[in-house]
């Protein structure tokens, strides 16, 4: 993990880009609006995503994540966002729910990457 002062993270990230569709939520639960972004990494807490929407921190997510030929649905809310450019942000999500079968899915594709990474 990084020794910085202002680094929140409490997991590795791995960096993995896969697409994914968000929904998101209102207090309660309702649908404000959907739209479709990519990781830019993961870790076992959470990911970063990129996409053309800005984000309020605080607002809650509902992702559907591709892993491999498995779709994994989790619920999330907004820590950070900032604009990288004029048409695209980027934003850190804390996962705040999984079902047992994703959670099981997505931990498989996360040791799998890395187990990728150190037999480079």
């Amino acid at each position: 993990m990084n020794d910085d002062l202002f680094e929140r993270r409490q997991a590795e990230r791995r960096y993995a880009q896969n697409f994914l569709d968000y929904e998101i939520l209102s207090g309660t639960g309702e649908i404000l609006g959907r739209g479709l972004a990519r990781t830019l990494n993961i870790s076992e807490n959470g990911l970063r995503l990129e996409t053309g929407q800005f984000f309020e921190p605080g607002q809650r997510l509902r992702i559907t994540l591709g892993l491999d030929n498995d779709l994994v649905q989790i619920s999330g809310r907004v820590m950070n966002s900032q604009p990288e450019n004029d048409e695209i942000c980027s934003c850190g999500v804390m996962f705040l729910e999984f079902d047992e079968a994703g959670r099981r899915t997505f931990q498989k594709h996360l040791a799998a990457l890395k187990d990728n990474l150190t037999a480079s």
